[in-house]
């Protein structure tokens, strides 16, 4: 019996100790926890700072662990860690370059700071990233560096630099072929006029649209505007062989034309401007007006005139019922031509 005691007492203690063995490996390793790791110049960060300590510290073996990214985050390394995947771009530059937080690889954005201009080719070549398009093979994007046209923030948007460009056909841009903004490209451009054109004369370095001609160059609105070299009159134009400018005075649109002159205007001197009298919306009167007048006055003074009742032409007496006048006679036979001036006979 006592023999039986002593081996149950045995087995008992030796019970105790695998369910502490056991409670012990199942706890948490959190010894050294209170260790200062920024002492070792390496400070524990992000994902780093959760890690257990046996992860990196392989072995026990603390003297000699890897610090640089890629003497864990790789393949065949005594320390097992997330390697580079399969679809990560081609490169030797280290993790840090890109990745600039230990929590996640998310958001790596490589630092072009070190980068030459003109230089993007020695990185986008295909082989440690990724290069041009194939909407790049052809005229200026294929011969061109990256940043002829992109930033280091982002590939769009991309906009030219057209600095020092001089031309834009002429440069070998904007033909034919090179790209699809070249001259003749729409059927807006096929008229003779605009073939001929330089692009700067309607377009500017910010953008096509909106383009406008410049009409700085002090010819004769025909000389263009005559339905083959730009948009001539329309087919509900009114009948004149006057210089488009007599009736649209802005270069901007062909609305706000001055009206046709209506079929009791009174008559004027052979070449006179329709802006000799009208200007700004008005009428010159007086003897301004007075000196493009070809007609006798009788033509307006005469109150029987149908000229007067559009003009409103002041100072009208019927001839014949007019201080002994007759209607042969005009208002010239009494008074003098002094415009505005009738009190003097």
């Amino acid at each position: 019996m006592k023999i039986t005691g002593k081996v149950l007492g045995h087995l008992l203690t030796m019970a105790l100790t695998v369910v502490s063995l056991q409670a012990f490996a199942a706890a948490p390793n959190t010894a050294g926890r209170d260790f200062n790791h920024s002492t070792t110049s390496f400070a524990l960060t992000g994902a780093h700072a959760t890690a257990a300590c046996e992860t990196c510290h392989v072995g026990g073996v603390f003297k000699g662990t890897e610090r640089n990214c890629d003497g864990c985050h790789a393949l065949g390394k005594r320390v097992v860690a997330t390697p580079k995947s399969t679809s990560h771009i081609v490169t030797d530059a280290p993790c840090d370059t890109c990745h600039f937080n230990t929590s996640t690889f998310l958001g790596a954005r490589f630092n072009h700071g070190t980068a030459q201009p003109g230089k993007c080719s020695t990185c986008h070549n295909g082989r440690l990233t990724m290069t041009k398009p194939p909407s790049h093979n052809t005229g200026s994007k294929a011969t061109e560096s990256c940043d002829k046209c992109h930033r280091t923030y982002a590939w769009l948007p991309a906009t030219w630099n057209h600095t020092g460009a001089g031309s834009c056909d002429q440069a070998g841009c904007h033909l034919a072929g090179s790209n699809t903004y070249f001259r003749g490209s729409g059927p807006s451009h096929i008229r003779t006029g605009m073939l001929t054109y330089a692009c700067t004369d309607c377009h500017n370095y910010f953008g096509w649209s909106p383009a406008r001609y410049k009409h700085n160059t002090g010819a004769a609105c025909s000389s263009c505007h005559n339905g083959t070299i730009a948009v001539g009159k329309s087919g509900g134009h009114v009948a004149t062989t006057d210089e488009c400018s007599q009736c649209h005075t802005s270069t901007a649109s062909w609305l706000g034309a001055l009206g046709a002159k209506p079929a009791n205007h009174i008559l004027y001197n052979g070449g006179v401007q329709c802006s000799s009298c009208h200007t700004g919306g008005g009428i010159v009167t007086g003897a301004t007006l007075h000196a493009y007048v070809s007609p006798v006055c009788k033509t307006c003074h005469d109150s029987g005139s149908a000229v007067t009742t559009i003009l409103g032409v002041t100072g009208r007496k019927r001839l014949g019922n007019h201080e002994g006048s007759n209607t042969s006679q005009d208002c010239t036979s009494c008074h003098a031509r002094q415009y505005n001036q009738w009190n003097n006979p």
